[in-house]
């Protein structure tokens, strides 16, 4: 049935969206009522998505319209399968705008189901290619911004839920090439996740990440897409993209052709923003693990680029540093990100910046040095069971005695000869009522070097 062929009048939205609602609810008895119901929905909307589906959030209304009914409940895989065969993969459309809206109730369906967006990709698969993700690859030159933006979001939500197969990673090298310096948003999400494949693909062994090879070749020419990188960091609300945009961050930060790939200032940005979040995320897992990715990035940061010459707030990040790993009653220290920490003070704070170390971190790690170096081999180490890492002294009163210090009892401090040097403080205390008196010897509350 040409469903082009019947005359609608509607004069205002509302008129629309009540016979979109009437089609919805036609009778629905099998797979072929499902198909037919579905592609009269899609001819309507597309046939006067210039009337009443112009802005993403008519669009949008439109998807979930579908999505929400009934029909799409009962059949919902009948009808993403014809909506990707009927109208998606379909390459005899003469206009592009034909293409918008099969799209757009695609993306919205994965977006509320990431188990429909996986059915997409696996019913998209023909020997071993990805066939609509290969089709958008080839729509990203269109002269239709709305086309090439929905396009585009379609392939990063596809992404986001499979593995690409290196047959369809191949095609990934001449988009890259063809692109050209006016990145938007979605086109930076998408190669976000094209590096995050190539990762995948690796498997843990160094690979040939066609990203970083061609920003490798356009150091200096690609300004705006460095730019809006970490304008991307710094506004997301998803915590997927700051994730993915890290983990580009760190491949570029690691990769010595890449090591100066963004301005100095931009650097700087980019400091304030992971000092900023690693002290305002939160405790649970999401906020951890982002924690850690900020972290991980940090420090070939600092020692990679030209941080490490030119320096910035190096006081303030060795504070923020220190305050992530120092214990509290009411905090618990994450080993993950103690250690991060821990190899971020000795090869930044203490190999770049030649600023001491110990014995903020503890004999774990310099005491081997401190031991051997100015303690001779009968060194000893002792650890104390209180976490804090200073020296207490108290002084407790009663109505008829009173208790006092005969020693200072100062906190371990670094001397000149790098070594640990405390002095521990004997406290007698006296009680008038029972009389008795008691002199114990108190240990300092953090370490002692022990000739």
């Amino acid at each position: 049935m040409d469903y082009d062929a019947i005359d609608y009048f509607f004069d205002d939205a509302e008129s629309f969206n009540a016979e979109l609602d009437d089609i919805l609810l036609l009778p629905c008895e099998n797979k072929e009522d499902a198909e037919r119901i579905t592609t009269q929905y899609v001819r309507l909307v597309t046939r006067f998505q210039h009337d009443f589906c112009e802005t993403l959030a008519e669009r949008a209304q439109m998807a979930y319209k579908l999505i929400d009914s009934t029909l799409f409940l009962e059949h919902s895989t009948t009808i993403l399968s014809h909506i990707l065969h009927g109208h998606a993969l379909v390459t005899t459309n003469e206009n592009d705008s034909d293409l918008l809206i099969p799209y757009t109730i695609l993306i919205y369906a994965g977006k509320e189901d990431p188990r429909w967006m996986k059915y997409i990709v696996s019913d998209a698969r023909k020997n071993k290619q990805n066939r609509l993700f290969r089709k958008i690859l080839q729509e990203t030159a269109t002269d239709s911004y709305k086309l090439m933006g929905v396009s585009v979001v379609l392939a990063f939500e596809m992404c986001k839920v499979s593995r690409l197969r290196a047959a369809d990673l191949d095609v990934v090298e001449s988009m890259l090439d063809d692109s050209d310096e006016t990145f938007n948003y979605d086109i930076i999400q998408l190669l976000l996740v094209f590096n995050e494949q190539f990762l995948m693909a690796a498997k843990g062994q160094p690979s040939n990440n066609k990203v970083l090879d061609i920003l490798s070749k356009r150091i200096g020419t690609s300004n705006t897409f460095s730019a809006n990188l970490i304008f991307m960091l710094n506004r997301s609300d998803d915590a997927c993209v700051k994730l993915l945009i890290l983990k580009l961050l760190y491949g570029i930060f690691t990769l010595p052709s890449l090591y100066e790939y963004f301005y100095t200032n931009d650097l700087y940005v980019l400091v304030d923003i992971i000092l900023r979040e690693v002290c305002n995320l939160g405790e649970e897992r999401e906020a951890a693990a982002l924690r850690d990715a900020y972290l991980r990035v940090l420090r070939p940061l600092l020692i990679n680029t030209q941080l490490r010459t030119a320096p910035y707030k190096q006081n303030e990040i060795h504070t923020t540093l220190c305050s992530m790993i120092t214990p509290r009653s009411y905090v618990k220290v994450d080993p993950d990100t103690s250690r991060l920490v821990e190899r971020i003070l000795i090869e930044w704070w203490g190999n770049i910046c030649k600023q001491p170390v110990a014995p903020l971190l503890g004999v774990d790690i310099k005491s081997p040095l401190l031991a051997t170096s100015h303690h001779g081999a009968n060194a000893q180490v002792i650890r104390s069971p209180s976490p804090y890492p200073m020296m207490r002294t108290s002084t407790s009163t009663s109505s008829n005695t009173s208790s006092t210090s005969d020693d200072s009892s100062p906190s371990p401090t670094l001397t000149d000869n790098n070594s640990l040097s405390t002095s521990a403080n004997n406290s007698n205390n006296t009680n008038s009522n029972n009389n008795n008196t008691s002199s114990e010897k108190q240990q300092p509350a953090d370490l002692v070097l022990c000739a």
